[in-house]
């Protein structure tokens, strides 16, 4: 098992809710869209998107930080059946306002807007 983070804008959020194919029960879950820019050595743009999944009761707090800059801790596991990464539930994400990869030359001590346990 490792950490690593996954660290982004926060492009959206929205409620999903799926049916429990075992015991038919509705789940209701926040699904957040993380959008990463950046480019790479030969100056090429690279972007990506990922959709990570909360519970419902983080919806508004990342609605509220739709434009932030977010770093999400994940848990990467590699198993005999298959590598699974998702979100560490024992950490807690944050938000800046600025992208914290990028040095802010006009606001070197740019500190985080909040921190949530996820």
């Amino acid at each position: 098992m490792r950490n690593y983070f996954l660290i982004g804008q926060v492009m959206g959020a929205k409620p999903v809710t799926r049916k429990d194919k075992t015991t038919g029960i509705n789940q209701s879950n926040t699904e957040v869209t993380v959008q990463y820019i950046d480019y790479d050595k030969n100056g090429e743009l690279v972007m990506d998107v990922d959709v990570v999944s909360y519970d419902i009761k983080f919806l508004d707090e990342f609605k509220q930080n739709v434009g932030k800059f977010i770093a999400i801790p994940y848990l990467y596991l590699n198993l005999p059946k298959g590598t699974y990464l998702f979100p560490d539930e024992m950490m807690t994400h944050h938000f800046y306002s600025t992208n914290p990869l990028v040095p802010n030359v006009n606001n070197s001590t740019d500190k985080k807007t909040e921190t949530k346990t996820a």
